[in-house]
């Protein structure tokens, strides 16, 4: 409003110096008395001219007041405006300082689940680095040592530690030499079945683990097969028909396996089954299942030595009873011969009703079970028998 009112005077001001100049010019004509009839023209002209002025002058003023006026409403609107900035701002800042707030919070939590993460991962470093080590150890331990590969046998050592005493025998001697194991093959004539796990090439596995260039690779290849060529040629000499069965075990490490090849077949014809460590106890098991339940409990070479014991009694029974008939005189003689000879019979008998009935299955667990010793078989209560007749029978 002050600036409005100060405008108004300004031009009330104006108004007035300009109507004083108007009239000074009047009087300034007036004084020139020939050009009177012109000064009357010129007072009209001017008085038009003030008039015309003072019109302009009016709306100018109103024009000012209305200028006045916008400018107050203006200003009015430029502190509304100014407040609702202010507020707006202070809302802002409020809301900046939260998201502040949230995004410091968030960014925390971030830095803690990095933390978490970092410390997981570091903790996931040192596990499979501990998985690494005991891989390398168990690849160590697959491959065996490299002066005689007995960490292979070790291996194989602490599996066969749980198996029962009678099943598996170690350090069986065959032929001069000593194989680690041998499967105890019941029924079969006390058989044994050989298993050799050596393998003094570790160093050649190691290299081609590491090694990248084909040619180098191929070349210890080479190294690996001759390797095995020259464990079934030393597994098949522990073959023997009197006192194992015609195929004998090579067990090698799983990385060597691989590169068998044809060779796994040329081991097969000589009688020697390869296969790497990890499958050597499972197919003993099952190779040992299998051979109980589908052979024959009788054993026929025991029965056949029984029946043949049964004969030669009855032919030596029809040989004293003829002697009988030679005289009175060998009758003491023949009754002794007669009792020794039923007693043999009846022990013949006795064996082969003890035997169990042909193809009856006999399971693993049956076989192995803790009660079951060597002499529990018929055979040796025969044999146990015969060795404790009475003393009359071993007079006559």
């Amino acid at each position: 409003m002050s600036s409005g009112f100060t405008t108004s005077a300004l031009l009330t001001l104006m108004l007035a110096a300009f109507a004083v100049a108007a009239l000074v010019a009047a009087l300034l004509l007036l004084r020139r008395p020939s050009a009177a009839g012109r000064l009357e023209a010129d007072l009209d002209h001017v008085a038009r001219a003030v008039n015309a002025a003072l019109s302009d002058l009016g709306r100018l003023s109103q024009s000012v007041r209305a200028v006045g006026e916008a400018q107050a409403d203006l200003r009015a609107q430029v502190a509304s405006l100014r407040d609702k900035v202010q507020e707006t701002g202070g809302r802002l800042t409020a809301k900046t300082l939260e998201v502040q707030n949230v995004l410091q919070r968030e960014i925390a939590e971030a830095q803690k689940l990095v933390g978490e993460l970092r410390s997981e991962l570091e903790a996931r470093r040192r596990r499979d680095e501990e998985v690494e080590r005991a891989v390398r150890h168990l690849e160590a331990v697959l491959a065996g040592a490299p002066s005689k590969g007995a960490a292979g046998e070790n291996i194989l050592a602490e599996a066969f530690a749980s198996f029962p005493p009678e099943m598996v025998e170690r350090n069986f001697r065959v032929r001069g030499k000593v194989v680690e194991y041998a499967l105890v093959m019941l029924g079969a004539g006390g058989r044994r079945m050989p298993i050799d796990s050596k393998w003094p090439a570790s160093d050649a596995l190691e290299r081609l683990a590491s090694e990248t260039d084909p040619s180098a690779r191929q070349k210890v290849i080479s190294e690996v097969r001759a390797e095995i060529r020259r464990k079934i040629r030393e597994v098949a000499q522990y073959i023997d028909p009197l006192v194992t069965t015609d195929k004998a075990i090579a067990a090698i490490p799983d990385a060597a396996y691989p590169l068998c090849g044809e060779l796994a077949f040329e081991a097969y014809r000589q009688g020697v089954i390869v296969m790497p460590y990890s499958m050597t106890v499972p197919y003993v098991l099952n190779l040992y299942n299998l051979h109980l339940k589908h052979a024959r409990s009788v054993d026929l070479e025991s029965l056949d030595q029984a029946l043949g014991d049964i004969e030669r009694n009855v032919g030596a029974l029809e040989r004293t009873l003829d002697r009988v008939q030679r005289g009175k005189t060998m009758v003491e003689n023949a009754y002794s011969d007669l009792r020794h000879i039923a007693s043999q019979i009846r022990l013949a008998l006795d064996y082969v009703r003890a035997l169990p009935a042909a193809g009856e299955p006999r399971s693993l667990a049956a076989a192995t079970e803790p009660g079951h010793k060597p002499g529990d078989r018929p055979r040796d209560r025969l044999r146990d028998r015969s060795q404790h007749r009475p003393p009359e029978e071993d007079d006559a």
